[in-house]
């Protein structure tokens, strides 16, 4: 294999993360967290409303809000009780919110950035 070749296989492998977040389904999740999981949890909306004040909020603690990938590692952070924060009122998302959950609310809170807009109209949105 060429250096070429070799080139082009490690940045599909590593393309695969991003393609594997939907911000629609992520905007579905935000939206009505009970009905997709299937659990009696709340949705991310009741309490996150004003999405640019979650983006804010997701920044000053740290986080990457424009960067899917780093947003799923720091949900996972804070769903955990790992980061600093609200740990107590993210408890109920243990055990409910998979992987592929988190990755899916990370690239529609990462795509959503027209400011106090939220729910699934946004999710196809381009980021600007």
């Amino acid at each position: 294999m060429n250096s070429r070749s070799l080139a082009a296989a490690i940045a599909a492998l590593l393309a695969l993360p991003a393609l594997a977040q939907d911000a629609m389904r992520g905007a579905q999740l935000y939206a009505d967290t009970a009905k997709l999981t299937g659990r009696p949890v709340a949705a991310c909306i009741g309490c996150h409303a004003d999405m640019r004040a979650l983006r804010e909020l997701i920044a000053n603690r740290g986080g990457h809000p424009d960067d899917a990938t780093a947003l799923a590692r720091w949900l996972d952070a804070v769903i955990s009780g790992a980061q600093p924060g609200a740990a107590d009122a993210k408890a109920q998302y243990r055990g409910v919110l998979k992987p592929v959950d988190l990755r899916d609310l990370a690239a529609y809170i990462a795509r959503a950035r027209q400011a106090g807009l939220a729910g699934p109209e946004l999710a196809g949105a381009a980021p600007r």
